[in-house]
């Protein structure tokens, strides 16, 4: 029997922080959307804004009608291994999952991680990009709450520490000058390691932020010992090869399943080379007990029973099923040839970049070329002026809560990335995303009818 629409919403929207929750006034979470009304929805965000499809709609269903009566335990295990055998990690057994509610909840691992491999020692996280992260992630890399709800939706302090006895500072280095260039930051990186050498050292790098910035992680080699090297890889997407090579130098690597492979938010794991989890099984655990406001133990690895019952055992059937579904799409794109796929990307991005440079409404981003081939940023004008940060939020809202025409049959509702902002200045993005790469595939699509549609709608939009 297929689970009723009210169950499956309650389900799909729990587990997280605030910003998964259906305000009752408007029918959609903050992003704009409600992970059950898709049809007429043409996706291009790089967010965490995922709703479901008819395939993934049915993973859902098959979820609340047998996987919920599963015990918790085995279903995480069996994800776990699903998404180990995804990403070729070679062998799969030295490398342990930590799960977590959302993206944002993944800086909060290393700082753990250090408080416990470096008791007393003062935690110095040097960020990179933190512009272009997710919302709240310098505050989490800082060991502070970053909402004001946790995964259990419980009442935590906004922006106040975790855990009073971590010592956690973050240095930032942002992703672009005042004149939009991507920064080098890795001058600024050998700097901030060597004078702060006497520091439990995290260094949190990005490949692939919202724009799809790349940091050069040759860095790491440079400090192999010294530091805790953490790569966002949120976005999702880089091929698993990439993902096993860093952890084969005992990097640890954060990703989700609802950027990129679109699951509703959130869905978030942190890639644990063994080489830290045994070293987090010998120490001896300082109270902790303050994460169990963050992570269940069963978020961890069966093997850290020492921070496990600090953690207490509860289980989150939201992310569970956000993860399936994450899963499912997941499998279905990595059955696909990688020649395929980059070679749709690449025929979307040449596309999609000659119709805005044919247009006096918009500038494409500087270094378009050191980003992801599936994100496009661009800044938007209207009369000559450039449109701010706050002018861009509200174009925004206005496209992606009306309805369209002129858009292909079926659809009449469409959704791009979200503002950026740099300094005072801002830019939005078109981004495609697995399930709509995998259509395009199928299809041998070489004309985007309806991304060139999306920008003329845009373009109408300023002139109203």
């Amino acid at each position: 029997m297929t689970p009723p629409a009210p169950e499956l919403l309650a389900v799909l929207t729990s587990g997280g922080d605030e910003r998964i929750i259906i305000n009752p006034s408007t029918g959609t979470n903050r992003y704009h959307l409600n992970p059950l009304d898709f049809d007429g929805l043409l996706h291009r965000g790089s967010c965490t804004v995922g709703v479901l499809n008819p395939d993934s709609l049915q993973v859902a269903e098959a979820f609340l009608e047998h996987h919920r009566s599963l015990p918790y335990e085995r279903l995480v295990g069996e994800q776990a291994d699903r998404l180990r055998s995804l990403l070729e990690a070679n062998p799969a057994e030295e490398v342990d999952i930590f799960f977590a509610p959302s993206g944002t909840d993944l800086p909060l691992y290393p700082v753990l991680f250090q408080h416990v491999l470096e008791p007393g020692r003062t935690v110095t996280n040097i960020v990179t990009c933190p512009e272009e992260l997710g919302s709240g992630s310098v505050l989490a890399g800082a060991g502070r709450f970053f909402s004001a709800r946790n995964q259990f939706g419980e009442t935590v302090q906004f922006g106040e520490p975790i855990v009073e006895g971590i010592d956690a500072r973050v240095i930032t280095l942002p992703a672009r000058s005042p004149g939009g260039r991507i920064i080098d930051r890795r001058a600024s990186l050998r700097s901030i390691v060597d004078a702060r050498g006497d520091d439990a050292l995290i260094g949190s790098l990005v490949l692939g932020s919202k724009s799809g910035i790349s940091d050069d992680l040759e860095i790491i080699d440079e400090f192999p010992d010294s530091v805790m090297w953490v790569v966002d890889m949120c976005q999702f997407r880089v091929e698993p090869e990439l993902i096993s090579s860093l952890l084969a130098k005992g990097v640890l690597v954060m990703l989700t399943g609802s950027k990129f492979f679109e699951a509703p938010p959130f869905a978030a794991a942190l890639l644990v080379p063994r080489r830290w989890t045994e070293r987090l099984q010998g120490a001896a655990a300082p109270q902790v007990a303050g994460f169990s406001k963050v992570f269940s133990a069963f978020d961890l690895p069966a093997s850290l029973d020492a921070l496990r019952e600090q953690l207490g055992y509860r289980e989150n059937e939201g992310l569970r099923l956000r993860w399936q579904i994450a899963l499912g799409e997941m499998e279905a794109f990595a059955a696909l040839p990688q020649a395929t796929t980059e070679t749709t990307i690449a025929h979307w991005n040449s596309s999609v970049v000659d119709r805005l440079g044919c247009s006096s409404s918009f500038t494409l981003m500087p270094d378009q070329d050191r980003t992801n081939p599936s994100i496009i940023s661009f800044q938007v004008q209207h009369q000559g002026q450039e449109l701010g940060h706050e002018a861009l939020v509200e174009l925004h809202r206005s496209l992606v809560t009306s309805r369209h025409t002129g858009l292909t049959t079926g659809f009449d509702r469409f959704y791009i990335g979200q503002p950026v902002r740099y300094g005072d200045r801002s830019f939005i993005r078109l981004a495609l995303g697995s399930p709509t790469v995998r259509a395009m595939a199928a299809r041998g699509e070489t004309v985007f009818d309806d991304d060139l549609a999306i920008i003329e709608i845009i373009e109408r939009s300023l002139d109203a």
